[in-house]
């Protein structure tokens, strides 16, 4: 499951400014009453996503490559314009690499798999 960060970043910054309108509309000892309380919930749920994320299995990563330029080896050396990633990653997205060039080594434009 993805996120857009803004977009959680946007939604935290109206329910803090709605909370903190709704406290300043009640009296003092009140406002201390609901502060508490709302304390307890997010600090109790804040806990059971952290433990969710930690029991959570480790996902495959994405690997996107785009718009490279140009690589150019020689001597058998290794020209990459692409992405080597372990076998660990997941989803992979290329679209329009660059030229790469070996006289004696190896060239990826694309994506390699390291084992």
């Amino acid at each position: 499951m993805r996120y857009d960060r803004r977009a959680v970043l946007v939604t935290t910054a109206l329910v803090l400014a709605v909370f903190a309108g709704a406290l300043s509309l009640l009296s003092w000892e009140r406002a201390n009453q609901v502060a508490g309380v709302v304390s307890a919930v997010v600090g109790v749920a804040a806990l059971g996503v952290g433990v969710c994320a930690l029991l959570a299995p480790s996902g495959s990563t994405f690997v996107q490559v785009a718009r490279t330029g140009r690589a150019t080896a020689t001597g058998g050396g290794d020209a990459n314009t692409g992405a080597v990633a372990s076998s660990s990653a997941g989803a992979v997205s290329i679209r329009e690499t660059g030229d790469a060039r070996a006289d004696s080594g190896s060239a990826n434009t694309g994506y390699r798999r390291q084992e």
